[in-house]
C-alpha cells in the first residue's frame, strides 16, 4: 500500500466528488476483475459488482446499499465495463429495479393491448417505474421492452386471426393491402394513417376506410 491510500481507509461512503484520479485508481479492473464482473448475469448484477470492488479497494469496506453513488462514478464504470448505467441511484434501487423487470414487462403487455403508441407506453412505462419506487431506466431499455409488447401482441393476434379466419378470407385480404391507390400510397399504409385533423374531409376518409374494411369482411 502507497502512503497516499490511508487517506481513504475506513472511509462508509463515497466522497461527494471524485476525481478522475480516484477514479482510474479505484475503479478501473485488472484483465482477472475483469473476467469475475463479466461472469455475472445482467448488467446491473455487473455494475454492483464493480463497484463493490472499488470500493472496497479504497476503503477496506463493503459500500451501504443505500448510498446514492455519483452520476461521474456510474459513467465511468459504464465506459469501463461497456454497458449503460443510471445516472443516479443507490445499489439497493438498482437492485429493487432488476427483480421488478419482469412486472414492468407484464404490465406492458396488458398496456399494448390498449395502446398501440409507442410514445404513451414510454410515458405509462415511467409513470409505473415512478409510481412502485424504482428508479427510471435510459429510454433505450424501456424501449426495448415496449418493443418486446408490441410484437408478442402481433404474433398472438396474428394467430387468432389464422385460428378463426378461413383461408380464402384471408388471402383476399393479402391482396387487398398491397393494392396501390390513386395516390400512391398501398391501401394498408392508408388504412393506418391517423387523421391529422378534425375536418369535412378527414372525416369522409374514416367512413371511407370504414366501408373498405366491410367490403373485406373485416369483422
Amino acid at each position: 500500500m502507497q502512503g497516499w491510500q490511508t487517506t481513504y481507509l475506513g472511509m462508509r461512503e463515497l466522497p461527494r466528488e471524485l476525481s478522475t484520479f480516484e477514479l482510474q485508481a479505484f475503479f478501473t479492473f485488472s484483465p482477472a476483475e475483469r473476467e469475475l464482473i463479466a461472469a455475472r448475469r445482467g448488467n446491473r448484477l455487473k455494475l454492483g459488482l464493480a463497484l463493490h470492488i472499488g470500493f472496497l479497494r479504497m476503503s477496506g469496506r463493503l459500500l451501504d446499499a443505500f448510498r446514492v453513488i455519483p452520476s461521474v462514478l456510474w459513467r465511468h464504470l459504464s465506459g469501463e465495463l461497456g454497458i449503460d448505467a443510471p445516472e443516479l441511484a443507490t445499489l439497493r434501487a438498482m437492485y429493487g429495479a432488476s427483480i421488478q423487470r419482469s412486472a414492468l414487462v407484464r404490465e406492458l403487455r396488458d398496456e399494448v393491448g390498449r395502446c398501440a403508441d409507442r410514445e404513451q407506453l414510454l410515458v405509462r412505462a415511467r409513470q409505473w417505474l415512478y409510481d412502485h419506487r424504482l428508479l427510471i431506466v435510459h429510454d433505450r431499455a424501456i424501449r426495448t421492452l415496449i418493443a418486446a409488447a408490441l410484437s408478442q401482441l402481433e404474433a398472438e393476434t396474428g394467430a387468432t386471426i389464422r385460428a378463426v379466419v378461413k383461408p380464402g378470407t384471408l388471402d383476399r385480404w393479402r391482396r387487398a393491402i398491397v393494392e396501390p391507390r390513386a395516390d400512391g400510397q398501398t391501401q394498408q399504409s392508408w388504412l393506418w394513417a391517423t387523421p391529422a385533423r378534425h375536418s369535412t374531409r378527414q372525416i369522409s376518409e374514416v367512413f371511407e376506410r370504414i366501408e373498405l374494411l366491410y367490403g373485406l369482411e373485416v369483422h
